[in-house]
């Protein structure tokens, strides 16, 4: 038997149907198709999508095993009978964004009209769905949704198509002398007005077929039995049967369908995508099954986006940063600060021994600006954050930056605490004894106060070092 129309993939079964052979590819012959297209958009997790009908959930299974072991996810599987919109939901939910659909043209209708209300369609999703759809079939079922045509139409835009190429695009002589684009030629002129059907290059293939294994199996009967022959035949006699199917398995020749060639009575024929653009469907690529290669026309395939989608979100960890811009322009005061600094230290030293200066106490005053300028250090380390520096060193520098701070604004205030308590104790002083206060002991009183800080830093360090932490905070959408 030689089927030039039947799809269904249950044909397939041998043990069933031991004879039975198809020039047309099967529905599962997409497969294979599908894979390559996944592969060559680098796309490795997919959701499916499919009508509760045998046929459709025949060719479901078949993919699962065509992926299984091609480092291809199917991340959610999903099936529906009616209402389409509970399946479509959670495949948003499971952060599907390549689907693979396999259901009719009025629940395709259905499909997208879900799709348009969970916002899955655009330049994050990519929808591969049948391709043997009626020309303009979403217009027959419009009316039998709850959707408005430019919502419709929005969510189709940019699906990919899946079916078998009814003609050979190659423009080669085929078989029967003619390419395929001269037969198509001839076909609709002798057709005339009658309607045009899909598989008809594959019936004249089939007629091809026929003769071929005919002519092989004369052949080989005069080569080996002079009594035997064709005319001979009945349906018992299984030697001649196999001689058939061992002649039908021979087959491979150039048709208008393209290079036939079967595969366990499969037809190994040639897979066409096409994508739905501005309201018409654009042949954008081809599979060849027989060589397993994949053709993409130039530029064809348009996405929604700049890009082909991801095949999911991209969670990218990304380092919080103290602003450079910030942190040049503080460290730029912080200099000046120093240098102003540096200026009243050296004016201080300098003029140590005039009286106005000796008065107010010159080591005092340094012990403030050498307390100033250690907490303007300070500043230097509390921007190096992790986009300069290593783990570890960080960890070092939360430790230098506190005990540089820490001693610094101690020495600063100390001394100008020690300069205040020294006038408080001289006017405090009743009696007008005349008191003096040298600097050494004011000295002491803020070594004093250094000890108490040092003693406290030194346990911390001890007991409870800084650690640097990571702290997650909410994911945000890339711009």
């Amino acid at each position: 038997q030689l089927s030039f129309a039947a799809t269904t993939p249950e044909l397939a079964d041998k043990k069933k149907y031991p004879y039975f052979f198809r020039t047309v590819p099967s529905d599962n012959a997409v497969n294979p198709a599908i894979l390559k297209l996944l592969k060559y958009y680098q796309w490795k997790r997919v959701g499916t999508l499919t009508q509760d009908v045998q046929r459709f959930s025949e060719v479901r299974n078949d993919l699962t095993g065509v992926l299984y072991g091609e480092d291809i996810e199917i991340s959610d599987t999903e099936s529906f009978s009616n209402d389409p919109c509970t399946s479509v939901k959670k495949l948003k939910g499971n952060d599907v964004r390549i689907i693979l659909g396999q259901f009719d043209e009025e629940m395709a209708v259905k499909v997208f009209c879900c799709a348009y209300d969970e916002e899955m369609y655009g330049s994050k999703y990519q929808w591969i769905i049948p391709g043997w759809y009626e020309n303009l079939w979403w217009e027959s079922w419009i009316n039998s949704s709850q959707c408005l045509s430019k919502n419709l139409l929005a969510a189709m835009e940019g699906y990919i198509g899946v079916d078998f190429e009814p003609l050979s695009s190659k423009m080669l002589k085929t078989i029967s002398g003619r390419t395929p684009q001269q037969y198509e030629k001839e076909y609709n002129a002798k057709r005339g007005d009658g309607q045009s059907s899909k598989f008809h290059g594959y019936a004249y293939d089939g007629i091809w077929v026929i003769a071929k294994t005919l002519q092989r199996a004369m052949k080989y009967l005069n080569a080996t039995n002079k009594h035997q022959k064709i005319e001979d035949f009945n349906y018992t006699n299984h030697k001649l049967g196999k001689i058939f199917l061992d002649a039908m398995n021979e087959t491979n020749f150039f048709g208008v369908t393209g290079q036939v060639v079967f595969r366990n009575g499969e037809r190994m024929g040639t897979i066409k995508f096409t994508q739905f653009q501005e309201r018409k469907e654009v042949k954008v690529g081809e599979y060849n099954a027989v060589a397993d290669t994949l053709e993409i026309i130039n530029n064809s395939i348009r996405f929604q986006g700049l890009e082909p989608p991801k095949d999911k979100t991209i969670i990218q960890e990304e380092l919080r940063k103290i602003s450079l811009p910030l942190y040049s322009i503080l460290s730029a005061l912080t200099i000046l600060g120093m240098i102003m600094a540096s200026a009243f230290l050296f004016f201080n030293i300098k003029n140590r021994n005039q009286k106005l200066i000796k008065m107010s106490s010159p080591y005092m005053n340094n012990l403030i600006i050498l307390g100033g300028m250690l907490s303007y250090a300070s500043i230097f380390l509390f921007g190096l954050d992790g986009s300069f520096v290593s783990e570890k060193t960080f960890e070092t520098l939360c430790t230098v930056r506190t005990w540089i701070l820490t001693v610094g604004y101690t020495t600063a205030f100390g001394a100008m605490f020690a300069k205040t308590w020294r006038v408080h104790a001289i006017f405090k002083n009743v009696k007008m004894k005349k008191k003096i206060i040298k600097d050494q002991k004011l000295l002491v009183i803020v070594g004093g106060m250094l000890l108490i800080d040092l003693c406290i830093l030194i346990c911390w360090q001890v007991v409870d070092p800084l650690r640097r932490t990571v702290e997650k905070y909410n994911m945000e959408v890339c711009p």
